[in-house]
């Protein structure tokens, strides 16, 4: 869908200088085309949404080094495609290296599935904790946007909010989950590298 560019290129100098409301807009203003879009690559929807929000996460964080560019919405499909096909190039890896190594589900020792066990429950007991520690809006907030697919307008009614509080409200509790969640990304790829190695 064609969209008015100089409206796009607007609220990308304003996401440049830090503006959230810009940044909820332009994620308004795409997130059809760009779930449209990345469906043609992947296929798999709750892989194109993880891409999506990975990618507005960064143009958050990354806000002060983007590009200079005339077509925002070339640019933000651009790096969809580039997030999209970045994961499946790495499950491609991870799964020839598996391969290459033969190993099976009955070729994995007793021990190797206890720690596995193991690790699975700190993972959920870390990840419940992270959960825990977000305000009881924010919780509410996540789990009406992810498990019940509202909108942000559908959010900012419910709540008695206003929509761009919404969005940032669900934007802080992402950023917090990330943040508390770094270090066991970091925990569980050393534990599958020795596991696997």
């Amino acid at each position: 869908m064609k969209r008015d560019q100089s409206e796009s290129l607007r609220l990308w100098a304003k996401l440049q200088d830090g503006n959230l409301e810009a940044f909820g807009m332009l994620y308004d203003i795409y997130i059809d085309d760009l779930f449209t879009y990345g469906m043609g690559f992947s296929g798999n929807k709750s892989e194109v949404m993880d891409c999506i929000h990975d990618l507005f996460l960064n143009l958050y964080k990354y806000r002060k080094n983007l590009s200079h560019t005339d077509r925002v919405d070339f640019y933000l499909m651009r790096s969809l495609k580039n997030e999209i096909i970045k994961r499946i190039q790495t499950s491609r890896r991870e799964l020839a290296t598996v391969n290459q190594e033969n190993i099976g589900p009955f070729q994995i020792s007793a021990e190797e599935v206890f720690i596995a066990n193991e690790w699975e429950m700190e993972r959920s007991k870390k990840l419940s904790r992270a959960i825990k520690s977000l305000s009881k809006k924010q919780r509410k907030g996540l789990s009406m946007r992810f498990s019940e697919n509202y909108s942000y307008e559908e959010i900012a009614e419910q709540m008695n909010i206003s929509v761009q509080s919404s969005r940032t409200m669900i934007y802080r509790a992402i950023k917090t989950l990330r943040a508390q969640l770094q270090y066991l990304i970091l925990v569980c790829q050393i534990f599958f590298y020795f596991i696997y190695k």
